[in-house]
């Protein structure tokens, strides 16, 4: 244990010191941080049994730390751990697995037409907190784009909400372009990206002359 982790011991910390101690001596305050991890895994099961309740600050405070933390410190299996986490309350168990850079379009499942009935009550305070530690997440390159985009336009896809729609279009819009920044274009990725694309078109088409009434795109 590092002196500076020994000093810090004799007070509780907040978050957002606890953050910049993880920065500077990851080693020294993993154990602060694994005791947060818990705590954000407890209140996580608590959640998806009463998703619509009323969060308290706390949690998205909590839901941001983990998300800056993990994703900078603990880059790798710990932040895999927090985004699964976080796509599991937005999406549900079934469409939260996690995703390699190398995945395919083909292996990435469609659209749904309806989410987990905790996932459709959540709280949209937690809600937008999921989405915004995520799109952190990704920024950092902690998440791969791919499990993110479809995970993006189920939400666009079946939550009724103008604002969390428009925050989703302008992240896929803007990492689509920045994955194809100063003419470095990935074209393994915008290949994959643009089957993947192809199959919600064809899959949309494919219901609506079935007679369906809603298609998954006809809500983005």
């Amino acid at each position: 244990m590092s002196e500076t982790a020994s000093c810090a011991r004799s007070a509780p910390l907040k978050l957002s010191q606890l953050q910049n101690f993880c920065k500077r001596d990851p080693a020294g305050y993993k154990d602060d941080y694994d005791a947060q991890s818990r705590r954000l895994t407890s209140l996580v099961g608590i959640l998806l049994l009463s998703p619509n309740a009323d969060p308290s600050p706390s949690l998205v405070e909590l839901i941001q730390f983990m998300a800056a933390v993990s994703s900078s410190s603990y880059k790798g299996e710990e932040s895999d751990r927090v985004a699964a986490l976080l796509m599991e309350l937005l999406v549900g168990t079934s469409n939260s697995a996690s995703s390699s850079a190398n995945e395919s379009a083909a292996t990435i499942p469609l659209l749904q037409s309806t989410l987990p009935l905790a996932a459709l009550q959540l709280h949209r305070d937690i809600r937008k907190a999921c989405v915004s530690a995520l799109i952190l997440m990704r920024n950092k390159g902690a998440v791969p784009p791919l499990r993110l985009l479809q995970s993006f336009f189920q939400l666009m896809a079946v939550v009724p909400d103008k604002n969390l729609r428009e925050s989703l279009y302008h992240h896929i819009v803007n990492d689509i372009r920045n994955i194809n920044k100063n003419g470095k274009k990935d074209e393994k990725l915008n290949r994959t990206i643009q089957s993947f694309f192809h199959r919600i078109v064809a899959a949309s088409a494919n219901e609506s002359t079935a007679g369906a009434d809603d298609s998954p795109t006809d809500y983005a």
